[in-house]
């Protein structure tokens, strides 16, 4: 009786043994869970090519060998990107779900028209203006005056934004709006953004051709 029971648990040991064998050897050395193919998702201005090339998952790697976050740090250098994830979709993929950059204005320079975000990051340039989003003119590509300005354009609402023809930054606390017929807006810095912008569309009815909301618990205009 003690042999048999010796023998079986000796049994079940060694059964144990060739199982974790099977499976080490499946998820590391056999074809099965083995990255055959990298599906990208979310992309809209970044090429699917683009991304798998940053992304440089190896083909035919064992699947559990994939740094995952190794792979969306390289993702989330190209500028286009705000947020990037990447899973594992077992048997053999890699999935590369990243989120891109919305345009909330484009800074124009030297005939070009660059993209640049809600955190005043730059992240595309193109050679024709995009139709709808406001341009403005930078003192330089300074993080925060790029944010400012982003702030501003960010609490004027729909119909105000229509009359804006371009937004001039000098610096952080130099910020005008160039209306159409010629009115000009003074701005001022970006702080109380949001009430400002409410005091300026108080404002606009009033015929002028210069609103000062740049302090704007004393608006003024000429």
């Amino acid at each position: 009786m003690q042999r048999r029971r010796r023998l079986i648990r000796w049994g079940v040991v060694v059964g144990a043994v060739v199982l974790l064998g099977f499976m080490v050897w499946l998820v590391t050395l056999s074809p099965v869970f083995r990255v055959h193919d990298v599906a990208v998702e979310g992309n809209k201005l970044l090429s699917t090519d683009e991304i798998s090339l940053a992304a440089l998952v190896v083909q035919d790697s064992p699947m559990i060998a994939v740094e995952v976050d190794e792979v969306e740090s390289r993702v989330a250098e190209l500028p286009a990107v705000a947020r990037v994830e990447v899973t594992r979709r077992f048997p053999s993929t890699v999935v590369i779900d990243v989120t891109e950059r919305t345009i909330v204005y484009q800074r124009v320079e030297a005939g070009t028209f660059q993209w640049v975000d809600r955190q005043g990051v730059i992240f595309s340039t193109s050679n024709e203006p995009v139709d709808g989003v406001p341009q403005a003119v930078t003192a330089g590509k300074d993080v925060r005056v790029l944010r400012d300005v982003a702030e501003v354009v960010s609490h004027l609402p729909q119909k105000m934004l229509e009359r804006v023809e371009r937004v001039q930054a000098k610096a952080v606390d130099r910020i005008t709006l160039e209306l159409d017929e010629g009115d000009l807006v003074v701005w001022g810095s970006a702080e109380e953004s949001a009430l400002k912008a409410d005091v300026l569309g108080a404002l606009l009815p009033v015929d002028a051709k210069l609103y000062d909301v740049s302090a704007p618990s004393h608006p003024t205009t000429k």
